[in-house]
């Protein structure tokens, strides 16, 4: 049995058609078949029940799947892993953040970090919270800082602190220059909620927060990627809504910051971390973010 044929019995079971499974295997069809039926003889049993109309799983066939999926994962890990060794980060503490907890966490935690253990290797990345939690679930991180609150399984999770949603507009925006901002006002304007991957707990929290002061603002999540975000609010009336540590980040671009009103939604930030972890410099981290984002909080 190869990995190779654990591959394209998996590009069959998602496609269930030999020809769609072949193209996206960059294969023959006859090759696909005889690769699917020689892994049926090294398993000893029929995997795949498939007529000249349709293709599917057997029961024993849809057991194996998930088997091979977890072979196929841990072997994709195993590839991380080793390019890791190789790029020098071999026993580094593997972070991912997003940007708020960038800003207001992640530089006061590296220096007592590397205060307390002298020479010890970080490996940063700024990512989006789904893919962090994707990456943490694979052993590919140790820890993420994500917007919460976090359910995924085998993943734990501790709250530190809440950072405000705000809106922001292009200079000659009709809005620029208020300081504030009623949600009744929202209405009249389009909306932009973040880029995309990273639209939706900012969508989440602006909505929930505007009914609760009895404006239903009809959902409208940002399809817009980062590099163009910018751009797209400054060529025309919408609205931005974003953390303010990046609406922070946007006044160099000249951009007007409006706070909520008569109250802000806000983002809750999380430290996560996965259940089988049981690294005591995980551990430590963890506490040290929970002081740290304490301290936070009080300023």
């Amino acid at each position: 049995m190869e990995l190779r044929q654990l591959e394209i019995f998996r590009a069959i079971a998602e496609e269930l058609h030999f020809g769609r499974a072949a193209e996206r295997m960059f294969l023959a069809q006859a090759s696909v078949s005889q690769q699917l039926q020689r892994l049926e003889s090294d398993v000893g049993v029929r995997l795949v029940d498939r007529s000249s109309r349709t293709v599917r799983l057997t029961p024993a066939g849809k057991v194996f799947l998930a088997e091979a999926e977890r072979v196929l994962s841990a072997a994709d890990h195993a590839v991380h892993r080793a390019r890791e060794v190789a790029a020098g980060w071999y026993d580094a503490l593997r972070i991912a953040t997003n940007y708020p907890a960038s800003r207001l966490l992640l530089l006061p935690l590296l220096e007592d970090l590397r205060a307390q253990n002298p020479g010890l290797a970080t490996m940063l990345r700024e990512m989006g919270s789904p893919e962090q939690l994707r990456a943490l679930r694979r052993g590919d991180l140790d820890l993420a800082l994500v917007y919460g609150p976090v359910v995924v399984p085998g993943v734990t999770s501790a709250h530190l602190l809440d950072v405000p949603v705000v809106a922001i507009v292009r200079p000659g925006h009709p809005l620029a220059g208020r300081e504030r901002l009623r949600y009744d006002e929202v209405l009249s304007f389009p909306r932009m909620t973040g880029y995309q991957g990273g639209g939706t707990v900012i969508e989440e929290a602006l909505v929930a927060t505007a009914a609760r002061y009895g404006t239903e603002l009809p959902r409208t999540p940002s399809t817009t990627e980062l590099s163009g975000y910018l751009l797209e609010l400054e060529t025309s009336d919408a609205i931005g809504f974003c953390s303010l540590p990046r609406a922070e980040q946007h006044r160099a671009n000249g951009v007007h910051v409006l706070r909520l009103a008569p109250a802000e939604p806000s983002l809750p930030i999380h430290v996560a971390w996965s259940e089988s972890a049981d690294e005591p410099l995980v551990n430590s981290t963890v506490a040290q973010l929970v002081r740290l984002a304490e301290t936070v909080r009080k300023a």
